[in-house]
């Protein structure tokens, strides 16, 4: 998912705090060394943008992979969890060789849907409350041989072009210096898009075009596709949805060329290898985080990670309601987070399920917070809690809601994992050493 070639947007929060340590900010040092990665900029809308070349990522996460003795194992389906008196032992997998079994102490769900927690009994809902309803699904692709210059002579030239949409609450308006930022991302052309739709060349349930530009030359991202109504986790549905987003893929490259200057000669050079599912389940861990907690910046005595990925909520269909506002369908809700807030432990284990850690978008939030929590950066932050309180917590031969919390915290700064700020050392729970002393 982090190959698309889309861009890493709340690495840092508005006020310029870096939200994401550890093994997140460690792969972007790396890139950033081999000039694959432009550092994190600041952003008036999504707090901060981090752009890195897709293809040298991917092949970076895999030298990390390999420098850190992981064994991987792809091609590979999760079955279903083995369970030993309602703990998780291990998952039965299915590939290739037919089906075999991988045992652990400690098992983190990181599928994004929830499947492992779900089979193994654990409490979830799935969307927004009550409607059941998700955020719409698309699918990322990159075209070449753009004359990046020209885009941006013409949206300086025409600025309604590149005007804020009406439900994106950041700071000032775009202006025309952003474009000469290093990596630019945008909702850009309403009006050309409109006029597609009135002349019948537009059949997209998208009033705009969301546009990335990157550290390969004469690429761009585009993030435009859009399927409704779609639940990543019936097989059906996907299916429905690769069709669509795959025959919506050529309709906008067919407008682009037709009616955005710069893309006269561009083609497809690459897309994502599955469509994008932005929300299915959401676990019920001890505690809920909630849209008030993400926009407030809040800090927890249990924080493992931090999260500034800006509250993105896509239309969930024509005729609902975002955030209290009726929406036309083609749209996009946009909230940029001032203070980079606080995940507590707790969201990360599924209650009444033992030995099981969640990571990714389906942690314990709801479908308000999630619009945040999604975010890549936010799911690299997440996944390095997880996957080291695991491993605490497997070395004690512990569940993951026994592990000795400040310890657990103390071992992730020690790895450059981001906590908490100045302001919120009362909020951190007293280490082992100190709660002894007070008996």
């Amino acid at each position: 998912m982090a190959a698309t070639g889309m861009s890493f947007l709340g690495v840092s929060d508005a006020s310029g705090r870096r939200a994401l340590g550890g093994v997140g900010a460690e792969l972007f040092r790396r890139l950033e060394r081999l000039g694959a990665a432009f550092p994190d900029r600041f952003d008036s809308q999504l707090a901060s943008v981090t752009s890195a070349d897709p293809l040298a990522l991917q092949q970076m996460l895999l030298t990390m992979l390999l420098e850190a003795s992981v064994q991987v194992l792809l091609h590979t389906f999760c079955v279903e969890p083995l369970l030993e008196h309602d703990r998780v032992r291990g998952v039965l997998l299915a590939n290739k060789a037919g089906l075999e079994t991988a045992l652990a102490t400690v098992l983190v769900d990181a599928t994004g849907d929830a499947d492992v927690a779900a089979r193994a009994g654990a409490q979830f809902v799935v969307g927004r409350c009550p409607d059941r309803l998700m955020q719409p699904v698309t699918r990322i692709f990159r075209v070449g041989d753009v004359d990046v210059p020209a885009l941006f002579a013409y949206l300086r030239e025409h600025p309604e072009e590149m005007s804020l949409p009406d439900r994106w609450q950041g700071g000032a308006d775009y202006a025309g210096d952003i474009l000469s930022a290093p990596a630019v991302v945008m909702d850009a052309f309403p009006a050309l898009v409109a006029e597609a739709r009135a002349a019948g060349e537009w059949t997209v349930p998208r009033d705009r075009i969301g546009i990335e530009t990157s550290p390969v030359p004469g690429t761009v991202t585009i993030n435009a596709s859009r399927v409704h109504h779609v639940d990543g986790t019936d097989p059906d549905a996907l299916s429905r949805a690769e069709v669509e987003t795959q025959r919506q893929t050529f309709e906008i490259i067919q407008f682009l060329r037709r009616r955005v200057p710069g893309f006269r000669n561009a083609r497809l050079v690459g897309a994502a290898h599955g469509v994008g599912v932005r929300e299915t389940r959401h676990v019920l861990g001890a505690y809920v985080l909630t849209l008030d907690d993400v926009l407030a910046g809040r800090s927890f005595p249990d924080t493992v990670a931090r999260g500034a990925y800006p509250v993105d909520l896509h239309d969930l269909a024509p005729g609902t309601q975002v955030l209290g506002e009726a929406v036309a369908g083609g749209g996009v809700t946009l909230r940029r987070i001032e203070r980079a807030y606080g995940i507590p432990l707790r969201c990360l284990i599924p209650t009444g399920v033992p030995g099981l850690l969640v990571a990714g978008r389906a942690i314990s939030a709801t479908h308000e917070a999630a619009g945040s929590v999604r975010g890549q950066a936010v799911c690299m932050a997440t996944g390095h809690a997880a996957g080291t309180i695991a491993a605490f917590a497997s070395r004690q031969a512990l569940s993951p809601d026994q592990v000795d919390v400040g310890a657990a915290q103390d071992l992730l700064q020690t790895q450059g994992a981001i906590l908490f700020y100045p302001d919120d050392e009362p909020a951190r729970p007293a280490k082992a050493e100190e709660r002894s002393e007070r008996g």
